[in-house]
């Protein structure tokens, strides 16, 4: 005679781990498309990306197409003479807001109670946040290509190489991709929204030229200045600099601050972004909220 206990079947399939992510990234994604400012920003986003297309024959000779650079400079909105794109200062915002929020109004353990997993959490928040930066980006070169194509078309210019001027324009996707998962992390590190803010803004900006020329004051270390990790994400980013004119590319090189090729520059970037994830998710997970 069996003595095994009887089942309740409630006729719910059962919670994995799987569907409590899938869950959490819809309660995030929800949460952003709900929000009036992610629609503003994105919307601004759009207007550059427009402006920017449609400039594209600004000082063009009639039949003159324009070189590869000038458009990857552009549709990069300042990536490398501003340290870091103007799209990525834009969604800032956003991208610290999902943890940020949770430790200044001290809703954190409900998050986690709800969840039942901070891990599940803090995944969702990074994942949903770097694929808002990416499509951020793809969206911003798509409307850019259109309206400088058409641009182009109708003042009579011809048109640019563009396979050549999109693959120079994968290291910015990928950075605006890493972004989001880098402003999160800060913030689950530093659990102050302002503090991270000036932090991610002044150290890609200021920061790291003042690290660069103190190492390269100490002998055998000048070469670690080419690898801190904007310094390596605007060599991400650079990958249309050898088809720019001997005299504008040293200034733009300088501005890059870095000498490694954009494979290198990609994977320091990438790797700077999983280390800095990591980090966040043991500070987000293991540290009680405050």
């Amino acid at each position: 005679m069996s003595l095994t206990a009887p089942t309740l079947d409630t006729g719910m399939a059962p919670v994995t781990r799987t569907t409590a992510l899938q869950r959490a990234v819809r309660y995030e994604y929800r949460h952003l498309a709900a929000l009036r400012s992610t629609w503003i920003l994105l919307g601004v986003i759009a207007a550059l990306s427009l402006v920017a297309g449609l400039a594209t024959p600004i000082g063009l000779k009639p039949g003159e197409a324009p070189p590869s650079w000038s458009m990857v400079t552009a549709f990069q909105m300042d990536a490398l003479s501003m340290q870091l794109p103007l799209s990525a200062l834009l969604l800032l915002p956003l991208v610290t807001g999902p943890i940020a929020t949770e430790f200044s109004r001290g809703t954190a353990r409900t998050t986690w109670l709800t969840l039942a997993s901070r891990r599940t959490a803090y995944a969702a928040k990074v994942l949903v946040g770097g694929a808002l930066g990416a499509l951020s980006a793809l969206g911003g070169i798509a409307l850019a290509s259109a309206a400088a194509a058409v641009a182009l078309a109708v003042s009579g210019k011809a048109q640019p190489e563009w396979a050549q001027t999109l693959a120079d324009l994968l290291g910015f996707v990928i950075f605006m991709a890493c972004w989001p998962v880098i402003a999160a992390s800060v913030v689950a590190l530093v659990r102050n929204r302002v503090a991270a803010a000036l932090l991610l803004v002044l150290w890609p900006l200021l920061g790291e030229r003042l690290a660069g020329l103190l190492l390269g004051f100490i002998p055998g270390l000048g070469a670690l200045a080419d690898w801190l990790p904007f310094s390596a994400g605007r060599a991400a980013m650079a990958a249309s600099l050898d088809t720019m004119p001997e005299s504008e590319r040293a200034l733009m090189e300088a501005f890059v601050g870095s000498d490694l090729s954009t494979s290198a520059g990609t994977a320091v970037f990438i790797g700077f972004t999983t280390v800095l994830a990591t980090l966040g998710a043991w500070s987000y997970i293991k540290k009680d909220a405050h």
